[in-house]
């Protein structure tokens, strides 16, 4: 009997070979057996070990992944979230929140997330925590931390100070991350420069007074009076405001 035509299972004929037909015809059904058993199922790379009730337990739950009551959709048994939201094309958040602190979705790593964003790799990252190794001081006019940019753990300092070179010379800057200055100074008598303010009077005797014999004038020294407000002044350099960090670890 002539080949069967088609290419899956439901295409072969149970009654060929006829007894009649030659080897040589019994030899072209068992390679189109072979051809149609491997088109059929072109993914089986094992042994299918499920017995026939758990195959078609699976088969007949394919047909209807999601069933519902009319108001509330539910899985049938063996299918999971994953898989529906996979055959649908629904992709799972990278990153989610409970609306205060962001969280990876299991299988996400923090590496995944930047090539997505189109952050630094992990390879950038690791060069730029080489650079700024625990200890360095990282500035920048834009408020967002080192740690968000590249990792590790960092700190805000230096609010309202300006950094200085340590001098193992001088005992204010010989110690690191030593503190000190202010933004106003108010003069003491030993700090302002030396200066006179004498003034002579000339007191001539007259009716009432008190001068000199004989009509002669008198000279004395007095203090002048107090003047001046007794504040304190700037001592504020130029200055330029940035954000600073140290990294701690």
């Amino acid at each position: 009997m002539p080949l069967e035509t088609g290419t899956y299972i439901d295409s072969l004929n149970p009654s060929n070979p006829g007894n009649t037909d030659p080897l040589s015809q019994a030899d072209d059904h068992l390679r189109l057996l072979k051809s149609t058993l491997k088109a059929t199922f072109p993914n089986v790379a094992g042994a299918i070990t499920g017995t026939h009730t758990a195959i078609n337990t699976k088969i007949s739950e394919g047909a209807a992944a999601i069933t519902s009551d009319g108001s509330t959709p539910t899985l049938s048994a063996g299918i999971t979230g994953a898989e529906v939201k996979t055959l649908i094309g629904v992709a799972e958040p990278a990153i989610s929140s409970d609306g205060s602190t962001p969280s990876l979705t299991a299988g996400i790593d923090a590496g995944e997330v930047r090539t997505l964003i189109g952050a630094a790799p992990a390879a950038t990252t690791a060069t730029l925590s080489a650079v700024y190794p625990v200890g360095a001081i990282y500035t920048s006019v834009v408020a967002t931390s080192p740690a968000t940019l590249f990792g590790n753990t960092w700190e805000a300092i230096g609010a309202g100070k300006v950094l200085i070179g340590l001098d193992a010379s001088d005992t204010d800057f010989d110690t690191v991350e030593a503190t000190g200055g202010s933004k106003t100074h108010t003069l003491t008598v030993d700090e302002l420069p030396a200066h006179t303010h004498n003034m002579t009077i000339e007191n001539t005797r007259g009716a009432g007074s008190a001068g000199a014999e004989n009509g002669s004038s008198s000279f004395s020294t007095v203090d002048t009076s107090s003047t001046g407000g007794d504040q304190a002044h700037t001592i504020v350099q130029p200055f330029l405001v940035v954000y600073m960090w140290k990294r701690t670890a």
